[in-house]
């Protein structure tokens, strides 16, 4: 191995050593998030982020009648497959 590249080995390692080091030093800044709730929704809000959280309403299903037969086998519009 020649002189010039045991030099430019070293100059790597060197530069990927600084840049494990100095890395922790380039994390984002943490912003206080704001939250308000009103009802069944949360909003929190932060620079440049929105974030909404709800919950839908409780919903009272109805009978399907005829749309599920009788017994539930299927479509029955009362004609017995005749028409």
């Amino acid at each position: 191995m020649g002189t010039k590249a045991r030099i430019a080995a070293g100059v790597a390692a060197a530069a990927a050593a600084l840049t494990i080091v100095v890395a922790p030093a380039a994390q984002a800044a943490t912003v206080a998030q704001t939250c308000t709730a009103q009802g069944d929704a949360t909003l929190c809000q932060s620079d440049g982020n929105a974030q909404i959280s709800a919950t839908p309403p409780a919903v009272d299903y109805q009978a399907q009648y005829p749309f599920f037969g009788i017994g539930g086998y299927g479509l029955d519009f009362h004609h017995d497959g005749r028409r």
